[in-house]
This record gives structure tokens, C-alpha cells and sequence, in this order.
């Protein structure tokens, strides 16, 4: 069905308005209001009780950087929950591996059956996944270098010298 509410692009948020023109051809009033309005207050979420000693170590060491960047608000919870309990399936399946191949002579990569079947043993196989799943979610973050291209560090910039032209319009457009 054409013309649905999925229809078309989608919006732009009000800075880029202000930035590349106002195609929009609204008040500079209103889209200053709406540049305020967009914005969400920087804040940890509360970490969870139910993440495992890992995870919440890997939560506690990125925590910090983020709220630094101004990456993170207090309704991404499940968001770095997700990542950080990813991340520590991955150490505990890597640690497996390791247990496996020091206990083998050969490599623990690879289960061989009875029946002279090759598998990739099922210890890669979920390192491999919880991998994926710690990737996945920590591009969301700006935990890979592709991912941080993207990313936009909110450090608020003041005026460093007086401009007597910006202030005058700013009180022409109030």
C-alpha cells in the first residue's frame, strides 16, 4: 500500500536543518527549539544485578569512556547489557578453548567422530557466536574503529571570541 506512515525518507533532525539550510522553511526560533528539544541528558544506566562477574567488569571499564564521549544515556541499559554479557561468553568460551587444546595433542578446534567426520568443535562454534553477538552490539557504542567513523563526540564548544553579528541576529530571530 503506497503512501503509509513508512513511506519516503526519513526525516531530518532539526540541527541539520540549521546546518545545510532551512529546506524546511521553518522559524529559526522553532528549530532552535527543536534542536533543544532532541536533546537527551548524558547518564549511566543503573548496571544490572543479574550480569555475570565479567560482565560487570566490562561494564565498569567502558562505562566511564562513554559517559565521557556522551555516548551513552540512561535508556541504552539493555543495549550495553547485551554487549557486556556477549563479551563475557566470549572470554569464558576463548578460556574453554584454551582448557581443551592443553588438554589434547592436537588442536581443540576440531572435533574428529568415529566415523572420520570433521565438525569445528562446538566451543568455536560459540566463541564464534557470542563474538558476533559482542560486535554487533558494541557498534552500537563506537566499539570498532568502522563504527566510531560514524559517531560524533557531544563535547559542548563556548564562544571563544565575541561576535557582534551572531548576537545581533540571534536577538533579530528571537
Amino acid at each position: 500500500m503506497a503512501g503509509n506512515s513508512n513511506s519516503g525518507r526519513p526525516s531530518k533532525p532539526a540541527i541539520h536543518h540549521l546546518i545545510s539550510g532551512n529546506a524546511s522553511k521553518m522559524s529559526t526560533a522553532d528549530l532552535m527549539a527543536l534542536v533543544q528539544q532532541e536533546q537527551i541528558a548524558t547518564s549511566a544506566p543503573p548496571m544490572p544485578e543479574w550480569l555475570s562477574p565479567e560482565a560487570q567488569d566490562e561494564w565498569q571499564r567502558v562505562v566511564p569512556d562513554l559517559l565521557k564521549l556522551g555516548w551513552i544515556h540512561s535508556l541504552d541499559m539493555a543495549a550495553l547489557a547485551s554487549y557486556c554479557e556477549a563479551y563475557s561468553d566470549w572470554v569464558r568460551f576463548r578460556h574453554l578453548i584454551v582448557v581443551k587444546n592443553n588438554e589434547m595433542a592436537d588442536s581443540g578446534d576440531v572435533q574428529v567422530f568415529a566415523t572420520g567426520a570433521k565438525q569445528i568443535s562446538v566451543w568455536r562454534q560459540l566463541a564464534n557466536d557470542a563474538e558476533k553477538r559482542m560486535n554487533a552490539a558494541g557498534a552500537a557504542f563506537g566499539f570498532t574503529p568502522v563504527a566510531r567513523r560514524s559517531m560524533k563526540v557531544a563535547v559542548p564548544q563556548g564562544e571563544l571570541f565575541p561576535n557582534e553579528v551572531k548576537d545581533a541576529a540571534d536577538r533579530y530571530f528571537q
